[in-house]
């Protein structure tokens, strides 16, 4: 297998495995005192959308679980796309909005995250960069 093939893999794979950790550690966030008190504190900030009425912590963790499952299916969509592509390489349009958004996403994690996220997308942005300067170099 060549290099564009296994960074586009590695890239793939580590959203979705982000993604599933991400959704690990949403649901099995350990119960401590201050998370109590955090929650609650979330539960009592309230808004209105659309004639509907939210608490920020339902707003919270659904975006939480939200982000979970977009981060594994953009890196499912991503295995499939090399798994049903017949041609030897990802295609170029491809690799450039996977670069976008992972360029994108990487600057976010740094700015907004910590080292977790930020890592995952930047090990992410690394395999589309490797990938996408392999296939040029190739082509």
């Amino acid at each position: 297998m060549n290099i564009t093939l296994k960074a586009y893999k590695v890239a793939s794979w580590t959203l979705l495995l982000g993604g599933l950790l991400h959704t690990l550690s949403d649901l099995f966030a350990p119960d401590t005192p201050e998370r109590g008190e955090i929650i609650l504190k979330m539960k009592e900030l309230t808004g209105q959308a659309l004639g509907t009425e939210f608490n920020m912590f339902l707003f919270f963790q659904g975006f939480s679980l939200m982000m979970g499952l977009l981060l594994m299916g953009y890196g499912a969509l991503n295995i499939l796309i090399l798994k049903n592509n017949q041609q030897t390489h990802p295609p170029s349009n491809i690799l450039i909005l996977n670069l976008i958004i992972a360029l994108v996403s990487t600057i976010l994690c740094f700015k907004y995250f910590f080292i977790v996220p930020t890592l995952i997308t930047g090990i992410t942005l690394l395999g589309f960069t490797i990938s996408y300067l392999a296939k040029t170099k190739l082509a």
